[in-house]
């Protein structure tokens, strides 16, 4: 008996089959942009592990919505009913969740290794986490419990506001807004947070910021720009880096106090997994950033959350509850 997990960003779709242990065997890692069926792709795996799995859990970078879920970042879309014929599976037995969803799930029991706090640490109380991940986009997931069961609360956070946070920010945003209209909020300065806060933002963001000051954008995607902000080679990548610092650190003490995430803030992501050295005092300085709430900020657990395997791990978790 084996059940089949799938966890499909924008960039990356990964395969699992676990046992009715939940331990993990069989995997298989291809570029979502060189899948055209889901469905064709989960066969093949189903096929080469000899039988039908018993359930089927896919946690895919999208809304779902009536056992439906169309990509975010991809003209894509896949159904249960889908999957099931394609894998000999029930339809009942497969289930879809919001990639943040299954995030959100990872947290009913991190394992200890999986997360680095940068402040505080584990509560020994279940109470609310919050995980956010700056990758090809920005997700968002938060778990709650209900009389001592984890229940996990999905949503698009990263489609929220962010607003220039000083005088001279307001011509970067200015520049992002007439390079990129369609991640305008009104008709103001505000943009989506995954506008600046992710893989497909932050060159943007960088070349906003270096047309708003005349200067050049020499560096080309989002790996350079976070190298070269390390290094100090480039004034305006430190500058892209320095504010995107700022702005997750924000963020996720702003969606801390929302949730009243005692049981801890969780940060994670490729972006997050791959420059570690951006969570510094600054990163901190604007978490913690709460008015007269700042003291409850500062009491909130904060980690990273280094594991690649979260969204797999909370179909699992999530899959194995339903389950149950």
């Amino acid at each position: 008996m084996w059940y089949l997990l799938g966890d499909v960003g924008g960039t990356n779709l990964r395969l699992a089959a676990i046992d009715e242990t939940g331990a993990f065997g069989t995997r298989e890692s291809l570029p979502t942009a060189g899948v055209a069926d889901l469905p064709e792709t989960c066969a093949a795996f189903v096929a080469g592990m000899g039988s039908p799995p018993k359930a089927i859990a896919i946690a895919a970078a999208g809304v779902v919505k009536e056992g439906r879920v169309t990509f975010t970042n991809a003209a894509k879309h896949v159904s249960t009913t889908q999957l099931a014929k394609a894998c000999q599976v029930p339809a009942e037995n497969v289930l879809l969740l919001n990639d943040f969803e299954a995030a959100a799930w990872s947290l009913a029991k991190i394992e200890p290794g999986e997360v680095t706090y940068l402040q505080g640490g584990p509560d020994p109380q279940p109470g609310a986490r919050v995980i956010m991940g700056p990758g090809t986009g920005l997700g968002v997931g938060a778990l709650v419990w209900q009389k001592g069961h984890p229940s996990a609360v999905p949503g698009e956070g990263g489609h929220l506001r962010l607003t220039p946070h000083s005088a001279e920010e307001v011509a970067y945003f200015e520049a992002l807004i007439a390079d990129w209209p369609e991640v305008q909020m009104g008709n103001g300065l505000a943009v989506e947070a995954e506008a600046i806060l992710s893989g497909t933002g932050v060159p943007r963001w960088y070349r906003a910021i270096a047309k708003a000051r005349g200067e050049e954008a020499p560096v080309e995607n989002a790996s350079a720009i976070f190298d070269a902000a390390q290094a100090g080679k480039d004034a305006n990548a430190c500058r892209a880096i320095a504010s995107f610092t700022r702005y997750l650190g924000g963020i996720a003490g702003d969606l801390g106090l929302i949730f009243g995430a005692r049981g801890g803030v969780f940060i994670t992501g490729g972006v997050a997994q791959a420059n570690p050295w951006i969570f510094d005092e600054a990163f901190l300085a604007a978490f913690n950033a709460g008015g007269r709430h700042s003291d409850w900020r500062r009491a909130l657990p904060v980690g990273l959350c280094q594991d690649p395997d979260f969204g797999l791990k909370g179909a699992r978790n999530c899959l194995f509850t339903r389950l149950d």
